[in-house]
């Protein structure tokens, strides 16, 4: 993460989050480079903000990577090396050499370290005995088209549909209309658990860790509309039993990102009674892709001209 802003409602600055002792950046590492693995790099690079050489791919062809390795990729075949450098790993392989690269990295994935599992076909539960981490994530999809899904060209690269709003409108789980992707696992908050598990790789206590989360939930763009509202707490993660055995400098404990994916939480019953926070964390993630202010503007169009007619 950057640096993050003051937090409004808690009056105090959140802690910078380090991505490593001897880096400030976050390493991104993908294995494999077929279709999937290539254009997911291309998003990486084109639309992330992460540069480059925090990029790195494993594959069995490093040769033909050429023009990822002219903008600054390393790219070779060492899924080990890979993983022990890394902070989230795009597992972008075939099926049948799923096994083989969990056997390569399962003794070498960082604590925090996030796995994130691009192979449909294989499930989480099997994911999850594979790699024995607690950081695997298999996200679960629904594409469901509509007479407003015409607006999607199937030529477009994935990059190009990212870079109109309405396409990354539609991805967004903050969608109440239901967009053309629709996320069924409980991925924000496997998303959420995952941050504060890099917070307490980082040395963070629980109460830093909060005042990070908070400050990015109370960021200046939204401070009007979230003003009033109450922070997080520790109990929204863990449960009150858990909470009062906590001392000020106790950092949360590591969470299983298989359980989260596969069960209801103290944060996934909190979302589920705060819709306000569910819309909040759907304006970060068009945010992310730098397209909040213009769906904002369009949003802003259409109410206009409805009232017009």
């Amino acid at each position: 993460m950057r640096q993050t802003e003051k937090a409004e409602s808690t009056q105090s600055f959140a802690p910078t989050i380090k991505r490593a002792s001897h880096s400030k950046c976050l390493h991104v590492g993908i294995i494999g480079a077929g279709q999937l693995g290539k254009q997911l790099a291309r998003c990486l690079i084109d639309l992330s903000g992460l540069q480059a050489e925090d990029i790195r791919i494993s594959t069995r062809r490093p040769e033909t990577l050429r023009d990822f390795q002219e903008l600054g990729v390393l790219c070779f075949y060492d899924n080990v090396g890979l993983s022990t450098w890394a902070h989230i790993i795009f597992v972008c392989c075939l099926p049948s050499q799923l096994p083989n690269v969990c056997m390569e990295i399962r003794n070498h994935v960082g604590e925090a370290c996030i796995v994130y599992s691009l192979v449909s076909a294989v499930p989480l539960s099997r994911l999850n005995q594979l790699l024995g981490s607690r950081g695997v994530i298999r996200p679960e999809y629904r594409v469901v088209w509509t007479e407003t899904s015409q607006e999607w060209d199937k030529n477009w690269t994935i990059t190009a549909a990212l870079r109109n709003a309405s396409i990354v409108r539609s991805t967004s789980f903050g969608n109440p209309q239901g967009g053309i992707v629709r996320i069924v696992s409980r991925f924000i908050e496997t998303t959420i658990y995952a941050a504060l598990n890099m917070c307490t790789e980082q040395g963070l206590s629980h109460k830093q860790s909060l005042s990070a989360l908070n400050a990015m939930i109370y960021s200046t763009r939204m401070r009007a509309e979230t003003s009033h509202r109450s922070p997080l707490r520790t109990e929204d993660f863990v449960s009150r039993e858990y909470a009062i055995t906590l001392s000020e400098n106790s950092p949360y404990p590591w969470f299983d990102l298989h359980c989260v994916q596969m069960k209801d939480t103290p944060f996934s019953q909190h979302l589920n009674c705060t819709p306000w926070l569910l819309e909040r964390l759907a304006v970060l993630y068009l945010d992310s892709f730098g397209t909040f202010e213009q769906v904002t503007n369009a949003n802003n169009l259409a109410v206009t001209s409805h009232g017009e007619d």
